[in-house]
């Protein structure tokens, strides 16, 4: 790692203790949205620059990025919603990266994930994750609203997919797969904090925290994996 990269990693690490720190600012507060913002936005500038990191990953993290700021808004469903499509778009990227890493596909890397003998713990978790993945589904599907039913359905098949090809990859990238289900972990509280906790109750402000704190480690592992 460059001493420009260790620098840029730093400012992200920096500005995401900021935006860990605003968490009692007003959702919407200018110094939330751009510290929130900034922090992957300079992890998709240190993977632009890496020169091992493939394309791919700082169109995810930019994607990423692009997510953070339209969730960072003040709240809406049509923030929301933007925020999900980029969001998806990067689990799409994300798709495509992991899968093409150390398989010739989407074709392989799943087969490698549920057919394999070597590693009898990946299609176990992949087995738990989707079970998790359908029951969290049926649970949110009554809670949402009419035109955000179709969007979070594919947003979870998608998340899914980009962890199962995150647990397709080698031993060497460690990092990128416990990165990969982090994300997915701080998916999944996010949508309960959104949809199934209740505005008044006390676990709000941890969920908050756990959601920015899953979210951020998971991207930084998997920008330090490649």
């Amino acid at each position: 790692m460059s001493s420009l990269e260790t620098i840029i990693l730093t400012l992200s690490l920096a500005t995401s203790l900021s935006y860990t720190l605003t968490h009692r600012h007003p959702p919407g507060s200018p110094l939330r949205i751009a510290t929130k913002t900034a922090s992957t936005t300079l992890l998709a500038i240190h993977a632009h620059l890496h020169p091992s990191s493939p394309s791919l990953l700082s169109y995810a993290l930019s994607l990423s990025s692009l997510g953070d700021f339209l969730l960072a808004l003040p709240d809406s469903d049509t923030t929301f919603t933007l925020g999900l499509s980029s969001f998806l778009a990067a689990h799409i990227l994300y798709i495509r990266l992991f899968s093409s890493s150390a398989h010739s596909g989407l074709q392989s890397a799943l087969a490698h994930v549920f057919l394999s003998d070597d590693n009898t713990w990946k299609p176990a978790t992949a087995t738990v994750l989707g079970l998790f993945m359908i029951g969290m589904v049926v649970v949110l599907m009554p809670r949402l609203p009419r035109d955000l039913r179709i969007p979070v359905l594919v947003y979870s098949v998608a998340i899914y997919g980009m962890s199962v090809t995150a647990l397709g990859l080698g031993d060497d990238k460690s990092k990128v797969v416990v990165g990969a289900l982090m994300f997915t972990a701080s998916d999944a509280i996010l949508a309960m904090d959104r949809f199934l906790v209740d505005g008044t109750s006390s676990h709000k402000r941890w969920m908050g925290y756990a959601v920015w704190v899953l979210y951020y480690s998971g991207q930084v592992l998997i920008t330090l994996g490649f």
